[in-house]
């Protein structure tokens, strides 16, 4: 039975969520970075906090190539207090604040301390739905997003990568987490991919940097929890083919 069926119908009370009683482990995230980027679409992440779960599948993610190699990640120049997770083994959370004061979640891929990273840009709650909605309306001034989720509108709730993190309740108390451990408080269970992954360049990259067109962002594109770009030239990139990078995935 999948995590979606477990999750029940409407998809998304706690009661009607078991995770699988193993993480992803050690081996799933010592692959390729640009690999790691299509093969965490489909899985779950769980948030236990206060013995309540909250779930959700990853819909789209976005690739960082490490150190030398991708100027739009955190580990280009090599590693720093803020980014050192990126160095250390694969399957470890990378949280970072972003300048307009939401985190972000990343995951170490490889292990081969190059400083290589994925980032979950957005994901379809499964469980824990009304605990994510109320840590989304706290943040929120009354308004039509407020009053969209009020209403429902579930595939807003971690629709981005700030979003995904006030709904999981995820901060820099939770970077540099190991997250194949299930008795812990961040976690990865193996989900089912998704039939048709697209690939676009990624969002909000600055455009002077070299590594502003790759199209290392990877979506479901069956999910309406992904986030905004969803549609921006989805049908004509179906694999991750960047320009002049030395982390081509063909």
């Amino acid at each position: 039975m999948s995590p979606r069926e477990r999750a029940g119908p409407g998809g998304g009370e706690q009661h009607g969520f078991v995770p699988p009683r193993r993480t992803l482990p050690r081996s799933f995230y010592r692959r390729p970075v640009v690999e790691l980027g299509q093969a965490l679409l489909g899985q779950v992440l769980v948030r236990r906090r206060h013995g309540v779960l909250c779930a959700g599948r990853i819909v789209e993610t976005e690739v960082y190539g490490g150190e030398g190699v991708d100027d739009s990640a955190h580990s280009f120049r090599g590693p720093t207090p803020r980014c050192e997770v990126m160095f250390g083994a694969a399957g470890m959370s990378y949280v970072y604040m972003t300048q307009g004061a939401l985190f972000c979640m990343n995951v170490s891929a490889q292990g081969d301390r190059a400083g290589k990273a994925v980032l979950l840009r957005a994901v379809e709650p499964l469980a824990g739905v009304e605990q994510m909605r109320a840590r989304r309306r706290a943040r929120l001034a009354e308004g039509p997003t407020r009053r969209r989720l009020q209403r429902g509108h579930e595939h807003e709730l971690a629709q981005g990568p700030g979003r995904l993190c006030l709904a999981f309740d995820i901060d820099r108390q939770l970077n540099g987490l190991d997250l194949t451990d299930e008795q812990g408080p961040l976690f990865l269970v193996r989900g089912e991919a998704p039939g048709d992954i697209r690939w676009t360049p990624r969002v909000g990259l600055n455009p002077a940097a070299f590594s502003f067109r790759w199209r290392w962002r990877a979506f479901d594109a069956a999910s309406d929890a992904v986030s905004k770009g969803r549609s921006a030239g989805a049908r004509r990139w179906r694999r991750p083919w960047p320009e002049a990078c030395p982390l081509r995935a063909d």
